[in-house]
């Protein structure tokens, strides 16, 4: 076996109790690309489609993204290929896409955009795309940073987009910067190309720190097409799949089956790697060890050579009757925690941008997990009383990143 990528888990209790029902076991799936991709490095085929329209001169929201759009060029290196589009209610390509050889002078052209009229997104998007697509770049990692402060025309047209992008293994990672951006489209655009959840910049200072980490993450790339496969024995059911790290986000049922999970990963990087909690509903066994799954990555490292590697990793639980030994594993049940935050939060967001108000009550184990920005934004909600639209996005942002900090103490 290579050893690209190690393939780990943890389950929830290592140990289960004898019982005549079906029992509930948490297990955490991690795929890590190992030291041996250290010094992988892909070319970057960047596209940044970026709002210029009216709104963008407010608070200093322009100046600061073309200051970090400038940031960005100088971490690129000659084999990386950069384009910049703006968009406003027409499309204007700033920069075409080509090698970052010339720094200086894309930065120049960077420093020249002005502010535009309307918002029209699609527009940028396909012009954006075209030029993700002009040349063909062995091994590239393929994103588009696309950026904007407010709402559009052609949604329709935006979310077609991202679906043609996922085609071209184009992967669309949205920024909303200000309050006024539509958060449920941009969503549903990222996921929808393959990516994650729109990022918040919250004020126009966090746009630098947050396209560094875009920069960053492209860089890390180092394995690809990554499939993550649980299969079952009989008597093992799938109930659930979350994503728990880099952020928590629950895979739709369609990744279920009877008898097997089966989870497209994409790109995985060295730095950042996914976590996978999985919920399993495991009928009554006796005294024993069991393998209640067997694990499978599927994926490819370009820069190697190597296509359809696997890595596999059995899944087991001992059942005992000896009651003192069940402990649960504390990381564990600290993202299952988290995870069931995340999924109450959400669906009281949901409820409030719905209604303008929320039946959902959050638990003391809940809210003990927020911070005290968002425990009071939520309380608020809870009183029957409005928050601002910048304080929803900062809540969803903040609750989709609660395992990023793991509390087991």
């Amino acid at each position: 076996m290579p050893g690209e990528v190690a393939l780990a888990h943890q389950a929830g209790r290592a140990y289960m109790p004898l019982a005549d029902r079906s029992q509930l076991v948490y297990v955490l799936v991690e795929a890590s690309p190992t030291e041996v991709m250290a010094q992988v490095r892909m070319p970057l085929n960047f596209a940044f489609v970026l709002d210029h329209s009216g709104s963008m001169k407010k608070d200093g929201k322009l100046k600061s993204v073309k200051e970090a759009v400038k940031m960005v060029i100088d971490h690129l290196s000659p084999s990386d290929y950069i384009a910049v589009v703006m968009f406003s209610d027409r499309a204007e390509t700033i920069i075409s896409s080509m090698p970052a050889r010339d720094p200086q002078g894309m930065k120049a052209a960077v420093e020249r955009i002005k502010i535009g009229g309307g918002t029209n997104m699609g527009r940028g998007m396909r012009v954006g795309l075209d030029e993700l697509l002009r040349w063909n770049i062995p091994n590239a990692v393929k994103r588009m940073i696309l950026l904007t402060d407010g709402r559009t025309i052609g949604e329709k047209k935006c979310r077609g987009l991202a679906v043609e992008a996922r085609a071209a293994n184009v992967v669309i990672y949205p920024l909303g910067i200000g309050s006024d951006w539509d958060e449920d489209l941009l969503n549903e655009m990222g996921l929808l190309s393959g990516g994650a959840e729109a990022e918040f910049i919250r004020t126009p200072e966090d746009a630098m720190n947050i396209f560094q980490q875009q920069v960053q993450s492209a860089m890390d790339v180092a394995v690809r097409n990554a499939v993550l496969t649980l299969r079952l024995p009989a008597g093992v059911m799938p109930k659930r799949a979350t994503r728990v790290l880099p952020t928590i986000g629950d895979f739709d049922a369609s990744v279920l089956s009877d008898r097997q999970i089966v989870i497209p990963l994409g790109d995985l990087e060295k730095h950042n790697p996914p976590a996978i909690l999985i919920e399993l509903l495991v009928e009554p066994r006796p005294t024993g060890l069991f393998r209640i799954a067997q694990a499978e990555l599927a994926y490819d490292v370009p820069m190697l050579g190597r296509v359809g590697e696997k890595a596999r990793d059995d899944i087991t639980v001992t059942f005992r009757s000896d009651a003192a030994s069940f402990e649960m594993n504390a990381e564990v049940m600290n993202f299952v925690e988290k995870a069931n935050a995340h999924r109450l939060v959400t669906r009281m967001l949901d409820e409030y941008r719905r209604t303008g108000a929320s039946t959902t009550r959050l638990a003391p184990n809940v809210t003990r997990v927020l911070d005290t920005e968002t425990q009071a934004a939520l309380a608020q909600i809870s009183q029957g009383q409005q928050i601002s639209q910048e304080q929803v996005k900062v809540i969803g942002n903040k609750t989709r990143k609660l395992t990023q900090r793991l509390d087991l103490g």
